[in-house]
Parts: structure tokens; C-alpha cells; sequence
């Protein structure tokens, strides 16, 4: 007998008793199998990515799309400290797609965010309001704008201005 011949209702049953990383896997078989049985919920990731499955895939979850993601989908500053898995605030971490698609009434990233990703300058640039690498002002310092649009405002401030005589 296949398992796909089996009473729906059995079907929700048993994926009840699945360790997570069958139960996140079995949808995934077939789009019967995807749209009848429950998505996991997000205590249910933050359990999972606990697990020495998700440890050996290095997987996190995310708060937003409620899945299970590499962590090069995330700013390095949500994979540390208290967001490391099992961490106190681990619950609050969210994919960069989801930080940058910000839903009503959600703190995400704004205009100006600084983001590291993989240990690389990131912003959300105040001007254009791309995801682009980051700019740096002449001391070094993080800007707020991507570096073609900081180039382009460098430049203009630093185009020689004309005296224009003061009438007396």
C-alpha cells in the first residue's frame, strides 16, 4: 500500500510523530503531501535548527517566512550572541529577503540600515533604496548610501563652486 493511498486524516496524524527533519522534508515529496499537511510553526523551526540536522546543513529559521534558511541568507548580526540557536532572542531573527520586503507594523530594515553580510559593508542606501555594497567616507567611516550614489554626491559637493559677487 502507498502512503499517498491513505486516509488524509491519517496522513496529518503521522506527520504528528515525524522528527522535524522528515516533517520538513515530506511536503517536499509531492504537492499533494505539501498542501495537506500542516506548515511547521515557528517554535517549531527554532526547534529544529537545534537539531544536529539543521547544525550539519547550517540552517535558521526566520520569524517572517516561517522557514528554514542557509545562513548566508543572513546579516551576520543575526546569527550571533543572543541569536545564535537556542539563544534568548533567537525567536526575533529574520532573513535579509524579509528585511528587506517589510510588511505593515514590522520593524525591519529601513532607509540607512548598515548591514555586514558575510563580512561585507551592506546598506540600504538612503538615496536610491537598493541593497548595494556600502560606501566609505575618505576617514574610513561607514556611510548611509551605496558607493555609486555616495560617489555622485562626493563629486558634487567637491565640484569647484564660482564666486558670485555680493551686490552692495
Amino acid at each position: 500500500m502507498s502512503l499517498l493511498a491513505l486516509p488524509p486524516e491519517l496522513l496529518i496524524i503521522i506527520s504528528d510523530f515525524l522528527p522535524i527533519a522528515d516533517l520538513l522534508q515530506l511536503p517536499l515529496t509531492c504537492s499533494y503531501l505539501y498542501h495537506l499537511l500542516p506548515h511547521p510553526t515557528h517554535r517549531q523551526l527554532l526547534i529544529a535548527e537545534t537539531s544536529d540536522w539543521a547544525r550539519h546543513r547550517n540552517v535558521f529559521a526566520c520569524r517572517y517566512c516561517l522557514r528554514l534558511r542557509p545562513a548566508t541568507s543572513f546579516a551576520d548580526r543575526m546569527l550571533c550572541r543572543r541569536r545564535i540557536p537556542a539563544g534568548r532572542d533567537s525567536c526575533k531573527r529574520f532573513c535579509i529577503d524579509c528585511g528587506l520586503m517589510p510588511r505593515e507594523g514590522t520593524a525591519r530594515y529601513g532607509p540607512g540600515a548598515q548591514i555586514f553580510f558575510q563580512d561585507q559593508f551592506y546598506v540600504l542606501c538612503l538615496s536610491c533604496h537598493q541593497f548595494l555594497p556600502g560606501a566609505r567616507d575618505r576617514y574610513g567611516r561607514n556611510t548611509l548610501e551605496c558607493i555609486s550614489c555616495w560617489r555622485r554626491h562626493d563629486s558634487q559637493s567637491a565640484a569647484p563652486t564660482h564666486a558670485v559677487p555680493i551686490p552692495s
